[in-house]
């Protein structure tokens, strides 16, 4: 089933992931529509999330450890005065305090910028004990103690005026942070700035690290004709060296090489700019941390 073109194909592939289906079901969808086994994604979004989902194809997944260590970008819209179990729309709600109006709403905000602790919602993947959280969730069995994660948020900002209902109001936000961050749980934390609750009635990621909407096509699209961006391309971020022929040998066996640069990370090309490996320094050597030929 997975022999055609599929295999031939190396690269990374952005799509926008809609609303209502996983991660995973993402990744399932381009596998078949690619006729590859060899599909991952760099960081899982929310069902109920959309946008920028970054996936790697066959040799592409040797680079998801490079690019799910990447920060994101989301836009969100914020229901305050009403909780929920998920913390999102699809959950059920647990609790609601009218709230009439937010002071100083964007003063608080700036509250948050820079290093922030955030402990995972109980409805996250999470794993504690081999079991992922919103199973125990599920289950109605208790919620093991999670450490808080210390997370860095670069930019958060209103975007939208407040939308005003009987006993809640919505505001639509930007957020700009480190990996890592559950942005249902930003939305709660804010709340309880203002001594109320919240819960998110939408989430789209808009970047995952040097990848944005733009670059992200639909997932209805893919077909065994999609352009992948090519493992050379890929690695935005690392600086470039280009091998002589006489050590083309060495970088293709891994082997260990001694270059005048000071960068802690370089991807090795060869003359036409195929991506051959990545090398990370190792006080006066640099080392293959992935051979790709």
């Amino acid at each position: 089933m997975y022999n055609s073109i599929g295999d031939y194909m190396n690269g990374i592939l952005v799509v926008n992931k809609p609303i209502g289906i996983s991660s995973h079901d993402c990744v399932n969808i381009v596998r078949r529509a690619l006729k590859t086994k060899k599909v991952g994604h760099s960081g899982t979004l929310d069902v109920e999330a959309s946008g920028v989902l970054v996936l790697g194809i066959n040799k592409g997944t040797k680079l998801l450890n490079y690019l799910n260590q990447d920060d994101k970008a989301y836009t969100f819209t914020v229901r305050f005065g009403i909780k929920t179990d998920t913390l999102d729309h699809t959950g059920k709600i647990l609790e609601a305090k009218p709230v009439a109006q937010l002071n100083d709403f964007d003063t608080v905000l700036e509250t948050f910028l820079g290093s922030y602790e955030q402990i995972p919602p109980a409805f996250s993947a999470v794993k504690v004990k081999g079991k992922k959280l919103y199973e125990y969730a599920r289950d109605n069995k208790d919620i093991p103690e999670v450490p808080p994660r210390i997370l860095n948020i670069y930019d958060l900002k209103r975007i939208s005026e407040p939308i005003y209902h009987e006993n809640s109001i919505d505001i639509k936000l930007q957020v700009h942070a480190s990996k890592g961050l559950y942005v249902r749980k930003l939305a709660e934390d804010i709340a309880m700035k203002f001594h109320t609750v919240a819960h998110t009635i939408s989430i789209h990621r808009t970047r995952a690290g040097d990848y944005t909407i733009d670059d992200a096509i639909p997932l209805n699209t893919v077909s065994a004709s999609v352009e992948l961006i090519t493992l050379a391309s890929a690695l935005r971020s690392i600086p470039s060296y280009t091998v002589p022929n006489h050590q083309r040998f060495a970088v293709t066996n891994g082997q260990k090489l001694k270059i005048d640069s000071e960068e802690s990370q370089l991807k090795m090309l060869d003359e036409h700019g195929k991506l051959l490996a990545v090398y990370e320094k190792a006080e006066t050597v640099y080392r293959a941390k992935n051979v790709f030929v």
